[in-house]
């Protein structure tokens, strides 16, 4: 099996009755709706605010049997002077998961008119397997209060109507003022349209994470050496003119020396896919295709940078990465030169995806986001005076190169 590439795709009337979702932005959707996040596990700890939902990404196992059901959450704060730091404290990654058997979900057939299970759906795999056998919730279970505005366990109530729920009294200021100080206490339950909109922004845009798998090709990149000192030599060539051409269009001076390998290798990579998120790289066949895809010659995890399982002693290894292409779908800034920004973020999982869980019950365990940043000094620094003029930040003039 090759890479899996992750493209954003708009919301759809069918997303919503999807059990099992990975998608961009949005509240999160528990694995467990009983179990939601508690709102202390995903503070930012440069400033204090509660990180929100950049992905979140449904990723079963079929071993160990409890990761039968799996989903990776993936968090970040949206103040952008906040990533400045180190990812450990604007950024979070939470693996949560459950077993076949379990309180929440059971397995019904499907039928549909001619009674051979084929059945419809909006065209994602997540819930229903090709046996015709589809998840759905069990009707006695009734999910825990969450946040209006971030989806995390809302253990708080509005006191004027308790009607609403609320993670702290932060989002619940927010709520006031988008509109539900003129609906506490009165007969409309619902949001009204404007209500719902301004609470739609509080959070990163939703979109639904639709795959594929990488061509082989692709995959193979660089390491595919049947013609590595013919056509590919050619490519890189190709690649090495076009990476340091400004936005402007201002010819770069000695381009072939102030590009970084990795950076090259990244672009080159990316080329036959160029509108991809996010790569999914556990269940890679081979250990080349499993390793991640650096935007750099710097800043990658040593040796050591990635800690072992704190749960249960396991190695992490690197399961996917976010791509830059992820922040065009957040509705940031461009212009703002502190705009959450990055290279590529790398997730590392447990290796055994050991044991979270209760009993019947998903469990939330803690992994590892790093941050790489693309090389300044690698890209080449008339490249760089480009990148940080008026009206553009570091990844968002990684666009104009021919990728």
């Amino acid at each position: 099996m090759a890479v899996t590439l992750g493209f954003a795709e708009p919301v759809d009337a069918a997303f919503g009755s999807e059990q099992f979702p990975s998608k961009i932005g949005g509240r999160a959707r528990w694995l467990d709706p009983r179990r939601p996040l508690a709102s202390a596990q995903a503070q930012c700890d440069e400033c204090g605010r509660t990180l929100a939902l950049l992905a979140q990404v449904y990723a079963p196992e079929d071993a160990p049997p409890s990761a039968f059901h799996r989903t990776l959450y993936v968090f970040v704060c949206s103040n952008g002077a906040c990533h400045r730091a180190a990812a450990a404290r604007c950024m979070r990654v939470f693996r949560a998961q459950m077993a076949e058997r379990n309180d929440v979900y059971e397995e019904r057939r499907r039928a549909d008119e001619n009674g051979s299970g084929g059945g419809g759906g909006s065209g994602s795999d997540n819930d229903d397997d090709d046996d015709g056998v589809e998840w759905r919730m069990r009707p006695q279970v009734r999910a825990a209060p969450t946040c209006v505005v971030c989806g995390l366990a809302g253990g708080k109530a509005c006191s004027g109507c308790s009607r609403r729920t609320y993670c702290g009294r932060a989002h619940q200021v927010a709520d006031w003022a988008a509109g539900h100080k003129a609906q506490c206490g009165g007969a409309q339950a619902a949001d009204s349209a404007a209500h719902g909109q301004r609470l739609a922004r509080m959070a990163f845009p939703e979109h639904v994470l639709v795959t594929e798998e990488e061509a082989e090709g692709e995959c193979d990149g660089e390491a595919d050496g049947d013609d590595a000192s013919g056509d590919d030599a050619s490519d890189d060539e190709d690649v090495a003119a076009t990476a340091l051409v400004p936005a402007h269009g201002e010819a770069a001076e000695d381009s072939q020396v102030e590009v970084d390998a990795a950076f090259l290798a990244f672009q080159r990579r990316m080329q036959a896919e160029p509108a991809q998120v996010l790569r999914y790289a556990r269940s890679a066949a081979t250990a080349a295709q499993r390793t991640p895809l650096l935007v750099s010659d710097t800043g990658a995890p040593a040796p050591g940078d990635v800690p072992a399982c704190e749960r249960c002693g396991a190695p992490r290894e690197f399961e996917m990465q976010v791509m830059p292409q992820m922040l065009n779908h957040l509705a940031l800034d461009a212009a703002d030169a502190l705009s959450v920004d990055w290279g590529t973020l790398l997730v590392y999982t447990c290796a055994r995806s050991c044991d979270v869980a209760a009993e019947h019950c998903a469990g939330y365990a803690r992994e590892v986001v790093w941050r790489q940043n693309f090389s300044a000094q690698g890209i080449g620094e008339k490249f760089v005076r480009a990148m940080h003029g008026d009206d553009s930040g570091i990844t968002r003039q990684i666009e104009s190169l021919a990728i």
